[in-house]
Protein backbone atom coordinates (compact mmCIF):
# COMPACT_ATOMS: atom_id res chain seq x y z
CA UNK A 1 0.00 0.00 0.00
CA UNK A 2 1.25 3.46 -0.66
CA UNK A 3 0.36 6.50 1.22
CA UNK A 4 -1.98 7.51 -1.12
CA UNK A 5 -4.40 4.48 -0.12
CA UNK A 6 -3.12 4.71 3.78
CA UNK A 7 -4.47 8.29 4.13
CA UNK A 8 -7.82 7.29 2.19
CA UNK A 9 -8.05 4.51 4.83
CA UNK A 10 -7.60 6.41 7.56
CA UNK A 11 -9.89 9.38 6.44
CA UNK A 12 -13.03 6.24 5.94
CA UNK A 13 -12.13 5.20 9.08
CA UNK A 14 -12.36 8.89 11.14
CA UNK A 15 -15.31 9.55 8.88
CA UNK A 16 -17.26 6.10 9.60
CA UNK A 17 -16.48 6.67 13.58
CA UNK A 18 -17.32 10.13 13.26
CA UNK A 19 -21.26 9.56 11.81
CA UNK A 20 -21.51 6.89 15.33
CA UNK A 21 -19.70 9.25 17.18
CA UNK A 22 -21.26 12.61 16.71
CA UNK A 23 -24.93 11.35 17.54
CA UNK A 24 -23.99 9.74 20.86
CA UNK A 25 -22.05 12.90 21.62
CA UNK A 26 -25.31 14.46 21.25
CA UNK A 27 -27.50 12.48 23.16
CA UNK A 28 -24.74 12.30 25.93
CA UNK A 29 -24.77 16.26 26.20
CA UNK A 30 -28.30 16.60 26.13
CA UNK A 31 -29.03 13.96 29.01
CA UNK A 32 -25.89 15.87 30.89
CA UNK A 33 -27.01 19.25 30.24
CA UNK A 34 -30.99 19.46 30.57
CA UNK A 35 -30.98 19.09 34.30
CA UNK A 36 -28.05 22.03 34.05
CA UNK A 37 -30.45 24.03 31.52
CA UNK A 38 -33.50 23.31 33.61
CA UNK A 39 -32.06 25.00 36.64
CA UNK A 40 -30.58 27.66 34.97
CA UNK A 41 -33.98 28.42 33.87
CA UNK A 42 -35.95 28.15 37.61
CA UNK A 43 -33.09 30.48 38.55
CA UNK A 44 -34.08 33.02 35.62
CA UNK A 45 -37.31 33.09 36.85
CA UNK A 46 -37.35 33.33 40.12
CA UNK A 47 -35.08 36.33 39.22
CA UNK A 48 -37.47 37.22 37.35
CA UNK A 49 -40.20 37.22 39.76
CA UNK A 50 -38.05 38.42 42.95
CA UNK A 51 -37.28 41.78 40.07
CA UNK A 52 -41.83 42.15 39.61
CA UNK A 53 -41.74 41.56 43.58
CA UNK A 54 -39.24 44.32 44.00
CA UNK A 55 -40.84 46.44 41.46
CA UNK A 56 -44.32 46.21 42.92
CA UNK A 57 -42.95 46.72 46.60
CA UNK A 58 -41.21 49.78 44.77
CA UNK A 59 -44.63 51.23 43.33
CA UNK A 60 -46.58 51.04 46.91
CA UNK A 61 -43.78 52.85 48.85
CA UNK A 62 -44.70 55.37 46.01
CA UNK A 63 -48.27 55.35 45.93
CA UNK A 64 -48.29 55.30 50.24
CA UNK A 65 -45.47 58.66 49.56
CA UNK A 66 -48.29 60.30 47.52
CA UNK A 67 -51.14 59.01 50.10
CA UNK A 68 -49.37 60.77 53.07
CA UNK A 69 -48.54 63.59 51.02
CA UNK A 70 -52.32 64.12 50.08
CA UNK A 71 -53.13 63.56 53.88
CA UNK A 72 -50.85 65.74 54.71
CA UNK A 73 -52.39 68.73 52.44
CA UNK A 74 -56.05 68.28 53.35
CA UNK A 75 -55.11 68.51 56.87
CA UNK A 76 -53.51 71.79 55.92
CA UNK A 77 -56.82 72.95 54.04
CA UNK A 78 -58.24 71.81 57.20
CA UNK A 79 -56.44 73.79 59.48
CA UNK A 80 -56.35 77.25 57.30
CA UNK A 81 -59.94 76.94 56.70
CA UNK A 82 -60.91 76.32 60.49
CA UNK A 83 -58.17 79.35 61.32
CA UNK A 84 -60.40 81.62 58.82
CA UNK A 85 -63.67 80.56 59.82
CA UNK A 86 -62.22 81.54 63.13
CA UNK A 87 -61.39 84.50 62.07
CA UNK A 88 -64.23 85.67 60.14
CA UNK A 89 -67.30 84.44 62.91
CA UNK A 90 -65.29 84.94 65.80
CA UNK A 91 -66.18 88.65 66.47
CA UNK A 92 -68.30 91.09 64.60
CA UNK A 93 -66.26 93.04 61.83
CA UNK A 94 -65.56 96.79 63.34
CA UNK A 95 -64.78 99.57 60.65
CA UNK A 96 -61.19 100.60 61.27
CA UNK A 97 -60.51 103.85 63.27
CA UNK A 98 -60.30 107.03 60.95
CA UNK A 99 -57.52 108.41 61.79
CA UNK A 100 -57.29 112.05 61.80
CA UNK A 101 -54.16 113.43 59.65
CA UNK A 102 -52.77 116.71 60.52
CA UNK A 103 -50.94 118.22 57.33
CA UNK A 104 -48.32 119.80 58.26
CA UNK A 105 -46.92 122.69 55.99
CA UNK A 106 -44.44 121.94 53.27
CA UNK A 107 -41.46 123.60 53.33
CA UNK A 108 -41.91 125.16 49.74
CA UNK A 109 -45.50 125.66 50.37
CA UNK A 110 -44.69 127.67 53.68
CA UNK A 111 -42.14 129.45 51.73
CA UNK A 112 -44.47 130.79 48.93
CA UNK A 113 -47.05 131.82 51.18
CA UNK A 114 -44.46 133.76 53.04
CA UNK A 115 -43.71 135.47 49.77
CA UNK A 116 -47.33 135.85 48.92
CA UNK A 117 -47.79 137.61 52.31
CA UNK A 118 -44.82 140.20 51.10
Amino acid sequence: MGTNDTIIAMTAIVMGMLTLLIPITGLTARFALKPLMEALAKYRELQGQDQAQQLLERRMALLEEQLHGMDRSIRDLVDESDFRRQLEGGRARQALPVSRIVAEPQPALAAEALLAER
